[in-house]
């Protein structure tokens, strides 16, 4: 029997159901236990979900779970794709050009497997900056080629079925001798002041960029903070900046202060930009 955790209690339905899709473009498939338990929700509150994104068709139901459906995978949009998995699409966007706006001309920056931190790559690409980026996301690498002002290093590694990250060597191996100025890293959860995860291998990647650049800037949609994460990752006190959206509460940027992390929040300007672009 799961049991509700609060972060589950404040979510909106299309909140709970965008993060249920970065969790299947992140893992490829999951079962309805595993979205419980990462979502601290019902079996039946995740069913519903489910069944509305199936009919979506952003998922496909398997015998007890779901994998990406075929809008999701072929990243076709339309109003439903943009209303659910778009849910959290403007903090995202904002939060991407936050981070965008921290590299310099000539930088060499690392970006995370995460659909935040693929905001921030499409603002770089848009900025026309020229830099070096590094990245072991498929998706990421393919929004990077596109600019002729970006010079894309793909370490490579082997593809997990159903998603874009590249793991394992040789990528680990190149990581672990890298010295990037920056690292954009994404977010499956942070509580009690720690970056968690559901999954070790994910965790032990995330680690491993962060050790690999010298500022480390962590991109988290504020609704993330007090979920449910099965490993901890790093404390958050080792990003030199945490970049947020606006649904940031009070009692988490309290607590984030009082650990004296430093903390960037979207303004409505940057939210009004983005969403105008």
């Amino acid at each position: 029997m799961t049991t509700k955790h609060p972060v589950a209690e404040r979510l909106l339905p299309r909140q709970r159901q965008s993060f249920i899709l970065d969790v299947l473009t992140e893992s490829g498939a999951a079962s309805l236990q595993q979205l419980a338990e990462r979502l601290g929700a019902s079996f039946s509150t995740v069913r519903r979900d489910l069944d509305e994104l199936a009919s979506r068709k952003l998922v496909e139901r398997t015998h007890g779970g779901a994998i990406l459906g075929t809008l999701s995978k072929t990243h076709v949009e339309t109003d439903d794709t943009r209303a659910v998995s778009g849910a959290m699409k403007d903090g995202k966007v904002s939060i991407g050009r936050i981070a965008a706006s921290r590299v310099s001309e000539g930088n060499s920056v690392i970006f995370d497997s995460s659909t935040t931190v693929l905001e921030a790559a499409r603002a770089l690409v848009e900025s026309r900056l020229r830099f070096t980026a590094v990245t072991n996301n498929i998706k990421i690498a393919d929004v990077l080629s596109a600019s002729d002002h970006v010079r894309l290093i793909v370490p490579g590694g082997t593809r997990r079925t159903g998603t874009n990250l590249l793991s394992g060597e040789p990528g680990d191996t190149f990581f672990s001798q890298l010295h990037a100025d920056i690292a954009l890293i994404g977010a499956q959860s942070a509580s009690d002041g720690m970056l968690t995860d559901s999954r070790l291998e994910s965790a032990s990647s995330k680690r491993l960029l962060m050790k690999a650049a010298k500022t480390r800037l962590l991109l988290i949609d504020s609704w993330k903070f007090g979920g449910p994460g099965f490993c901890n990752v790093v404390p958050l006190s080792d990003f030199d900046e945490i970049i947020t959206d606006q649904g940031l509460a009070d009692d988490e940027k309290r607590e984030l202060e009082r650990r004296k992390i430093a903390v960037s929040i979207d303004t409505p300007s940057v939210r009004t930009n983005a969403t105008r672009k």
